[in-house]
Order: structure tokens, then C-alpha cells, then sequence
């Protein structure tokens, strides 16, 4: 699958909403990210992390499933189907250890 157009629907989403509530760069970025990151992840020249993108969330004052709640993912199918494994049990008996006898001090 082609992650780009996922990947630029969702920083569109971070300009939209940064733009609409009339916020700078600088204010989103914060001083957990750096401006010339928060630039790049703007510019689709960089890929946010996980941590990234939930403290832009958090600088937007969102949730961050809003940052991750656009067209192209609501779109696609939620599972895939995967073969299943058959589990092979075992049925071996491990050797079982011999007990140290305790001394005792007289």
C-alpha cells in the first residue's frame, strides 16, 4: 500500500487545524520539538514520530486520534486475513532435578 497520501492528508490536518486557530510554527512546535522539525513535518519533508505527533496533538489541543482520523484510513479494511498457525504441542517431559538435601549446623 502507498502510505504517502495517508502521510499528507495527516500533516494537511496538523496546518489546517494549527491555521485555524491562528497559531504560529513556533507555538505548535513548543519546546519539546524542535521549529526546524515541526518545519520539515510541515513541509512533508520529514515523518513525525509517534511522540511527535502526540505532542502536536497536545499543542493543538486535540486528541491525537483526530490527527489520525482522515479519509484514506477510515477507507480501508480493518483486518487482513492471516493463515493460521497450527500449534504443535509438546508433550516431552522435562527431567526433573534432584533435591539437595538440607544439613543442618549442630
Amino acid at each position: 500500500m502507498d502510505y504517502d497520501p495517508i502521510l499528507k492528508s495527516i500533516i494537511q490536518k496538523i496546518r489546517n487545524l494549527r491555521e485555524s486557530r491562528d497559531m504560529s510554527q513556533e507555538s505548535v512546535a513548543g519546546l519539546e520539538v524542535s521549529l526546524r522539525i515541526y518545519q520539515k513535518i510541515e513541509a512533508g519533508k520529514g515523518m513525525p514520530s509517534l511522540k511527535t505527533l502526540l505532542i502536536i496533538a497536545d499543542s493543538l489541543g486535540i486528541h491525537p486520534k483526530e490527527l489520525l482520523d482522515v479519509p484514506l484510513l477510515r477507507d480501508r479494511p480493518l483486518k487482513k486475513e492471516f493463515p493460521k498457525r497450527k500449534r504443535q504441542r509438546v508433550l516431552e517431559k522435562k527431567p526433573e532435578l534432584p533435591l539437595k538435601k538440607k544439613t543442618t549446623k549442630k
